[in-house]
């Protein structure tokens, strides 16, 4: 259920009442605490589908609002058990409501994101992409400052990302041929090395190392998601956060969805974040979450399908 003091718990409720017949949910929580936001939003649960993990680690005086590091301490406590779950083959995905980093890390827990946790946790190479209607976006590199970011990019990153994203593209969404676009770096994609050299010694070696079409680029940032969004392409690898979230963002916030490729299992999340300001009071979007719980199910049962 994410940061019980921000809207996850909110979203989460709200989608759940929407979900398809015959699927199976475990929702891991606090259930004294959603229950009191259901009454809170008004929101009509039925109780009795789902089954309730209740970890009953939320403080009675808590509220809604604000960083609370006892809320990121029960908030890190809902994934580690989501893992050990995952662990032991209980379920085919997982969909996480959005966290505070900063409570966590008040918290005194050592947290950068759920991507690189559950990476760690599964010893996997994760990636992280957001889907946006036909919009589906890659990134190269994550939560990473911009001061840093040339240093960060790779070529055999920039491989390993473009290949996952192909994968996807043919396992997860069925597409036997997609058609992918590399973002470049710099803008108008460096100008033949006037504003950088990374296009010409990192980007577009990557992009040699596949066949004849099955990678573009890289292409200015600008003029490629603009081409992706309109359905030019299947997907585009971006290579830092903004670069794929503001396109993501203005072409579907409402149902935007946070996809990690990798992974053993499905794994989504909303775009958004724990929306204190608004928590408690009825305001949040549920799209998001309801998306990104549709879409887990759908991989997961597209997957299981392929397995047989």
């Amino acid at each position: 259920m994410g940061d019980p003091t921000g809207v996850g718990p909110e979203v989460l409720l709200a989608s759940l009442r929407h979900l398809p017949p015959r699927v199976s949910i475990r929702v891991i929580g606090d259930s004294r605490w959603l229950e009191r936001v259901a009454r809170r939003a008004h929101l009509s649960i039925p109780w009795g589908r789902f089954h309730w993990i209740d970890l009953a680690n939320v403080p009675g005086d808590l509220r809604p609002g604000g960083v609370r590091p006892s809320a990121g301490k029960a908030a890190y406590a809902y994934l580690v058990k989501a893992v050990e779950l995952l662990k032991q083959g209980q379920a085919d995905g997982l969909v996480t409501a959005p966290v505070s980093k900063e409570a966590i890390v008040r918290a005194g827990i050592d947290w950068v994101g759920h991507t690189e946790f559950l990476g760690k946790a599964f010893r996997a190479k994760t990636v992280m992409m957001f889907v946006a209607g036909r919009l589906k976006v890659s990134l190269v590199t994550t939560h990473v400052a911009l001061r840093d970011l040339p240093g960060r990019i790779r070529r055999a990153k920039v491989v390993e990302t473009l290949k996952a994203t192909r994968e996807s593209m043919i396992r997860d969404f069925g597409i036997r041929r997609p058609r992918i676009g590399l973002a470049a770096l710099n803008p108008h994609g460096g100008e033949g090395g006037l504003f950088g050299e990374e296009e010409k010694r990192i980007l577009a070696p990557a992009v040699r190392t596949f066949r004849h079409g099955e990678v573009e680029g890289p292409l200015p940032a600008d003029s490629l998601m603009r081409g992706a969004a309109r359905g030019d392409y299947d997907a585009v690898v971006a290579l830092y956060h903004d670069q794929a979230l503001i396109p993501v963002k203005l072409v579907g916030w409402e149902e935007a969805v946070n996809l990690t490729l990798g992974l053993p299992f499905v794994r989504t999340s909303p775009v958004h974040g724990t929306g204190f300001d608004i928590a408690g009071k009825s305001k949040a979007d549920p799209r998001s979450m309801r998306a990104a719980i549709e879409l887990a199910v759908h991989l997961a049962r597209r997957r299981r399908a392929l397995r047989r």
